[in-house]
């Protein structure tokens, strides 16, 4: 547990000083775990080779080709004329459409890599710097999906957690599809309010360190595309977004993506070298890095261990509201350390035992978990889309904290206030 504290220590300041490529310094951390024994070289090249990085690789492909295509120039034109060259209504509009769009796409990583080249695009329409728009489209991506509608692709995660509370022995207290959404829906119009009128104001007027695939894209003359490859573009992106909306159809959720890019390169949309170029590597390695870690937190009980301090100082306390914000507090600054997915694993447990204990109800207490591991971007080892972020952004650890640190208080404030009234402890 020392080592993986030290490793992550070193990450952040690493992150912070900027004196290495961030993501040399993720590939070190790991390397460093893997050298120590804090995790094994399975569990390295499984985390490589998992389905999320496979189809990050290929949904950047995918967006690669599509990319190619007029789509984005008319859309970027479309929006321009709409907005009549308003930044904060071009902003509004990206906003929108990945809020949307982020009800639908069971992946905020898939979602982050789709948006990401339309902002790029209306970016060098309106000659402005991508760092003032990213921020917004990242935070939008990760705080305002995952079941806001409950048609949304984890409608029916409630049936998992019903079936935690009867699996702990507690009684009279149910879940349904609409529970999350009534208190998730106050923050994220807190959300997209913030991300189009305040973000710009506090992000970086220009990068902080390099975007290569920036400058890569911009220093390349798009060569004309024939009829069928336009077409192909248009196609196979709309199969790809069709099969994550379905959870691609009950097969592996790489596999529909993965097979997008390679006809986008049989049919020459793309050729080799572009389709290669457009994976985003440094991206790819910067999420390896950091996930492993986060496997290293986990395997090591230093989730586990920072998850039951945190439940002790709940003894004695009657408050649904104190109580509510020490659980959202926890998951929020777990997940600056493990992935948000890895602390409510590490957190739910420990809801329903203090639950059952006190003999309270444990939903509001869950969705505080649940919300909470959504709000944080302060750090890489948040999401995977916070690395994604940062890269075509150009964003470092301090402006991270710059830009995430108030807007993050005040989306735990408002979840707490609006789910501990809804869903009370007693």
């Amino acid at each position: 547990m020392s080592i993986c504290i030290a490793v992550f220590i070193f990450m952040v300041i690493s992150f912070c000083l900027n004196r290495i490529p961030m993501a040399l310094t993720a590939v070190l951390g790991m390397l460093a775990l893997v050298v120590t024994g804090c995790i094994d070289s399975r569990t390295v090249l499984s985390t490589i080779g998992s389905s999320t990085v496979l189809t990050m690789l290929s949904v950047f492909i995918v967006a690669a080709g599509l990319q190619r295509t007029q789509m984005i120039e008319r859309l970027s034109r479309g929006i321009y004329r709409v907005s009549k060259g308003s930044f904060t209504k071009v902003l509004a509009s990206y906003v929108l459409f990945t809020f949307i769009l982020g009800q639908f796409i069971p992946s905020i990583t898939a979602l982050f890599a789709i948006v990401c080249p339309l902002v790029y695009a209306m970016c060098d329409e309106m000659d402005i710097s991508p760092s003032r728009m990213m921020y917004s489209i990242g935070l939008v991506a990760v705080a305002t999906s995952f079941t806001i509608t409950p048609i949304g692709p984890y409608a029916a995660a409630y049936i998992e957690d019903n079936g935690y509370i009867l699996q702990y022995g507690i009684e009279g207290y149910e879940l349904t599809m609409f529970t999350r959404m009534s208190i998730k829906t106050w923050v994220s119009l807190f959300v997209i309010l913030w991300a189009i009128f305040v973000s710009p104001r506090l992000a970086p007027a220009e990068p902080v360190v390099p975007i290569r695939m920036m400058e890569r894209r911009r220093g390349d003359e798009k060569r004309p595309l024939e009829p069928f490859q336009e077409f192909m573009g248009y196609a196979v992106f709309i199969a790809v977004i069709i099969s994550l909306v379905f959870k691609s159809f009950g097969l592996a959720s790489w596999v529909i993506p993965a097979c997008g890019a390679a006809v986008l390169v049989l049919c020459g949309v793309l050729t080799q070298k572009e389709a290669i170029e457009s994976m985003g590597i440094e991206v790819i390695m910067l999420y390896v890095g950091v996930a492993v870690l986060g496997s290293a937190f986990a395997n090591t009980g230093a989730g586990e261990m920072i998850g039951k301090a945190v439940g002790g100082v709940l003894s004695g306390t009657r408050s649904s509201y104190l109580i509510g914000s020490i659980f959202f507090a926890a998951s929020f600054l777990m997940t600056s350390l493990l992935y948000n997915r890895a602390t409510t694993k590490v957190l739910i447990p420990l809801v329903l035992l203090t639950a059952l204990d006190l003999g309270c109800d444990p939903r509001g207490l869950m969705e505080m978990c649940y919300i909470g591991s959504m709000c944080s971007l302060l750090t890489p080892m948040a999401t995977s889309v916070v690395p994604m972020m940062m890269g075509a952004g150009g964003y470092d650890q301090k402006v991270l904290v710059k830009l995430g640190l108030i807007p993050s208080v005040i989306m735990g404030v408002i979840a707490v206030a609006v789910g501990m009234t809804l869903y009370p402890c007693f």
